[in-house]
């Protein structure tokens, strides 16, 4: 009866969160992306139920598409789960939103073993022909994202895994090399412990945010206040709090074959802009040496 029960739960679930995402377009691309990354695992492991999406509405956005095996949480029950962290005293203020609140409701939802807190605008690789529409050349071949992270969590001693990045929304050198940049320091900063000064992990595990893969029982110990790992009073440098909590628990992997294609628009610049991209990294620093002290503040690295 025990093995039945545990089997009937699926092995990912696929949590993500969004606000004021009114592109209606790049919304069914993405849970079709999504659908197809489901399909083609589901079919090689012979299990119709592997994968869940758990999709936290958190108000504001275009309607989104039916997604088989998928949860959409209300902006109504999101509301709630927000006025009540307020009232209970783990934010301070009544007007504090920010994704982290919205992770950690849909992971109190998940039931599957490897949870994966994933970017509403990012895509998942199928290992398809569908991918060729965000791949360079052949050094950018991927397999089925759920495959290989499934792989990854069965053969290795691992805690978590991260995938290998490009962008879902131009094939320009400039952004391309700015996003291998991306992945050349996460990589760098897993194979290093992490250094603490004051009880502060000043150096460390450093994985963007976008699809972060996760063993559930992990999440559940890294919990904050029982509501979930992420720090609900973050609005910025929460992955880089999250990454180095995931560490003290076991190793982190990087995991080259699965890709993630994900918006660089307003993130990432045209060009060579050498200027720009050390402007970027100087302010920056701060949050990537120090995060968890910046609370209560949003994303203001715009140059």
């Amino acid at each position: 009866m025990l093995l039945r029960k545990v089997m009937s739960h699926p092995v990912f679930s696929v949590i993500t969160t969004g606000r004021g995402e009114k592109d209606t377009r790049a919304i069914k691309e993405t849970f079709n992306n999504w659908e197809i990354a489901k399909q083609v695992f589901e079919e090689k492991r012979g299990n119709k139920k592997a994968i869940e999406f758990l999709v936290v509405d958190a108000g504001e956005n275009a309607e989104f598409p039916e997604i088989e095996d998928s949860t959409i949480i209300s902006p109504r029950e999101y509301g709630e789960y927000r006025e009540k962290l307020w009232k209970s005293g783990i934010v301070k203020y009544s007007w504090w939103d920010s994704p982290a609140i919205g992770r950690n409701l849909g992971f109190r939802h998940a039931k599957g073993k490897i949870i994966v807190f994933h970017d509403i605008d990012s895509l998942f690789s199928t290992g398809t022909q569908n991918d060729d529409a965000y791949i360079f050349s052949e050094l950018d071949k991927y397999e089925n994202y759920f495959e290989v992270m499934y792989s990854a969590f069965k053969r290795k001693d691992i805690v978590a895994s991260v995938p290998s990045l490009r962008p879902r929304d131009s094939l320009k050198l400039g952004r391309r090399f700015g996003i291998m940049g991306a992945n050349f320091v996460t990589r760098l900063s897993l194979k290093f412990p992490t250094v603490r000064i004051g009880g502060i992990a000043v150096i460390g595990a450093s994985v963007p945010g976008c699809s972060i893969a996760l063993l559930h029982n992990v999440a559940s110990r890294m919990s904050c206040n029982g509501h979930g790992p992420y720090d609900p009073e973050l609005g910025i440098a929460e992955d880089q709090k999250i990454s180095r909590l995931m560490s003290r628990f076991g190793r982190i992997s990087y995991e080259q074959g699965a890709g993630v294609f994900t918006r660089t628009r307003n993130r990432v610049s045209d060009g060579y802009d050498i200027a720009k991209s050390l402007g970027y990294a100087i302010k920056g620093a701060t949050y990537y040496i120090f995060p968890g002290l910046f609370k209560y503040r949003k994303h203001s690295l715009t140059i």
